[in-house]
């Protein structure tokens, strides 16, 4: 099937990036795929684009400025999906690096999964921490991603957690694969401004068309969240994705079911790894007492030595001082004396 990858873009270094990373990330591409953007940057920049991104034969899809619009995700993607030939869409943001082999993946999972509407995957940060591995509800209906990439160095790609793939409530518009006709069925939604549109999409495929998002950890990539918009004013969109899927969790049971499976296993994973933090802790401070106890003992020892050493100086000086004070030494004064005088006279007598 052909595959068109639809982009939002107005930086040519991010959409080079992105670009130059598309032929290793799928194994195949045919003459009708395609990459279609919709560029929001100054026409001047446009040049600053790879040129061999434009048609290209064997390994690279086609490329092209699509449409010309000023930023607004929702209604830019909405638009290439209407130009796109291609039977599946890959939305994806211009900041993604997308790693080998992850579309052969995606497209994998929605072959083999037809209630799939949508495909996410697991993506990490440039500093290596995680960035998302899925979108689940908090108590007030609010998006958050899951495992919480606030946690940073404790998060692990290896960890099992992260390399459970299976349906959930939604995936992350920065890299999602969907059917063509999904999408023109049910379009992103245009009243969000900033965020959210993509956590709304998959809510709308799942009450419209019945089908749910799926978190596929074998999809991988690098992408830097909001390095290309900045850090917007979310709030009202977050009210909005909230005021969505408030209601339609109460009258979707097995989304709910699926939300409360998602969250017990987080839950777990992040009380497994409190425990490993607390242990870690307490193995630590176990160590520095033992180092303490070493130090003081050391201190003793080193003390003991000390005194050791002042009272040998002490004994050495109080039997120094009965030599000078002794008969003995009085009476050999005079012999002490000629035997300094006659080693000065040998020594002139030598030079």
């Amino acid at each position: 099937m052909a595959l068109s990858c639809l982009v939002i873009s107005r930086t040519p270094a991010l959409l080079n990036r992105l670009l130059a990373s598309l032929p290793a990330a799928r194994s195949h591409w045919d003459a009708a795929d395609e990459v279609l953007c919709s560029w929001n940057g100054a026409i001047a920049a446009e040049a600053d684009l790879d040129p061999r991104l434009g048609p290209c034969p064997g390994g690279r899809p086609a490329f092209r400025v699509a449409q010309r619009e000023p930023y607004h995700f929702a209604s830019n993607m909405n638009g290439l999906a209407r130009r796109a030939r291609g039977d599946r869409l890959l939305l994806v943001n211009d900041d993604v690096v997308l790693d080998p082999g992850c579309l052969d993946q995606a497209e994998a999972v929605l072959e083999e999964h037809p209630d799939a509407a949508v495909v996410g995957g697991l993506l990490r940060t440039s500093q290596g921490l995680l960035g998302h591995a899925g979108l689940l509800f908090d108590a007030n209906h609010y998006p958050f991603n899951r495992c919480r990439p606030e946690l940073g160095p404790l998060v692990a790609f290896t960890s099992p957690e992260l390399l459970v793939s299976g349906p959930i409530p939604a995936v992350t518009g920065a890299l999602m694969l969907l059917r063509r006709a999904d999408l023109l069925a049910v379009p992103l939604r245009e009243t969000f401004q900033h965020c959210g549109e993509d956590v709304a999409l998959c809510l709308d495929l799942r009450r419209q068309l019945g089908r749910t998002a799926y978190y596929a950890s074998t999809v991988t990539a690098l992408h830097d969240e909001k390095s290309t918009r900045g850090h917007t004013a979310d709030a009202a969109d977050l009210q909005a994705v909230a005021a969505i899927a408030g209601p339609q969790l109460a009258s979707d049971p097995t989304l709910l079911a699926l939300q409360h499976q998602w969250q017990a296993r987080e839950a777990a994973w992040i009380t497994e790894r409190a425990v490993e933090q607390v242990q870690a802790t307490a193995s630590a401070e176990r160590a520095l007492a033992a180092l303490r106890h070493d130090l003081q003992q050391r201190q003793i020892h080193w003390q003991q030595e000390r005194l050791a050493l002042i009272a040998q100086r002490e004994d050495l000086r109080q039997q120094l001082l009965a030599t000078w004070a002794s008969h003995s030494w009085r009476i050999t004064r005079p012999l002490r004396l000629l035997g300094r005088l006659c080693r000065r006279l040998l020594h002139r007598a030598q030079a």
